[in-house]
């Protein structure tokens, strides 16, 4: 009987060292498994990104300058940028950025619910006068007022020798 005991709890001890590690296996590949899911989704759905770009980037006053901000990996069904406002930023030539110009342009929906219309191209002219180094950047907002900016591009206008 005493060597059954023995057996017995033998095989007991060898399923216990069998569960506890695959308990340890699933406990440490599970958060391995969900940081991949994790990227496999960042991946599928890219950030939405605006860039910009301004034509001419130089020449003489006055310079007339049409600035072109895209709006990339935005879905055109998304509710969330359908007329999305728009907000072009201006330093002008000495001035520091706390010290800039904006102008928002904001349109409303007033279309059916179903009608999503998701503009991914927003454009602006501007007459500059004085010579110098002028900074601009854009930015759009969405509907849950999360806003994404451009880079800034320089626009320089030169003095009529």
């Amino acid at each position: 009987m005493r060597q059954e005991e023995v057996k017995t709890l033998g095989r007991q001890r060898q399923l216990s060292f069998l569960s506890m590690g695959l308990l340890l296996t699933c406990l440490l590949a599970g958060p391995a498994e969900a940081g991949k899911k994790g990227q496999g989704e960042k991946q599928n759905r890219p950030e939405p990104k605006l860039s910009l770009t301004v034509t001419p980037a130089f020449g003489f006053a006055p310079l007339e300058v049409q600035l072109v901000a895209t709006l990339n990996g935005v879905d055109p069904n998304d509710l969330n940028f359908c007329h999305a406002a728009v907000t072009w930023t201006r330093v002008d030539p000495g001035s520091s950025p706390e010290k800039q110009t904006r102008i928002t342009e904001a349109p409303r929906c007033v279309h059916e619910a179903d009608q999503i219309s998701v503009n991914t191209t927003f454009s602006k002219s501007f007459e500059l006068a004085s010579p110098g180094s002028y900074l601009y950047r854009a930015s759009v907002s969405g509907k849950d007022g999360k806003e994404i900016f451009s880079t800034y591009v320089t626009v320089k206008v030169l003095r009529v020798p």
